[in-house]
């Protein structure tokens, strides 16, 4: 897999490094030659560039990676522009880090869902929930089983859980379903004010925007985002 890491300070620094000793493709983005050249022997490439330039961020290759994480977090105003671009360049996927609540809530403001704070969530979590297409966070009870939140893939919207065939077709256990809130401001906002309902109906249709949490091996985990 191929990502973009723009702020390559201590939190992206050792996310990138991460994610290239896994084996994906790296692109490194700052704006600083003395973080370059720490990373140029731990990063596929990396590149000075200043990412709050428009005419810039669409050098990059974009429309081939499969996302592009937002790392800056000394500069708050760069990380906000930076996500705001990438937001209007239609990205597919955008990986916002904040240093605090009200950095984050901007972010969600501006159309960024998917949101880190490096207090809560480390680079190695970061690295590893990013191996997993549709994985919005992955806790790792050790090196073979995880429980993962996943977002519902677009092919199964409108299925019921139980003609999924998560627990049949790919031994995962269904811990359960994160119901979206309705659409508004506090909807935009807050991310963690979705129903958990333990006890769903097998037999009622996935919405687009609702999440399954799911326990099982990490394979298997991959298998059904990947399916």
């Amino acid at each position: 897999m191929k990502y973009i890491v723009i702020g390559l300070g201590y939190f992206g620094s050792k996310l990138a490094a991460n994610l290239t000793s896994m084996g994906h493709e790296v692109i490194g983005i700052d704006n600083h030659f003395e973080r370059l050249d720490e990373l140029k022997n731990s990063v596929t490439t990396v590149m000075k560039m200043d990412a709050t330039s428009a005419d810039a961020v669409k050098t990059l290759p974009l429309n081939d990676t499969d996302a592009v994480i937002v790392a800056i977090g000394e500069d708050v105003g760069a990380s906000i522009l930076t996500a705001s671009i990438l937001k209007n360049m239609k990205v597919k996927r955008i990986i916002g880090r904040a240093i605090n609540q009200v950095h984050q809530n901007i972010l969600n403001q501006i159309g960024i869902d998917e949101v880190v704070l490096p207090l809560e969530d480390s680079a190695t979590h970061v690295a590893s929930m990013l191996q997993l297409k549709n994985t919005l966070r992955l806790t790792e009870l050790n090196d073979d089983y995880a429980v993962a939140e996943l977002a519902v893939p677009s092919k199964y919207t409108g299925h019921a859980i139980e003609t999924i065939g998560l627990q049949e077709r790919f031994s995962l256990k269904i811990v359960a379903v994160k119901i979206a809130p309705k659409e508004g401001l506090l909807a935009s906002i807050l991310r963690k004010n979705f129903r958990v309902d333990m006890s769903f109906d097998p037999y009622s249709p996935l919405r687009e925007k609702d999440v399954l949490v799911v326990a099982g091996k990490i394979a298997d985990i991959k298998r059904f985002t990947e399916s």
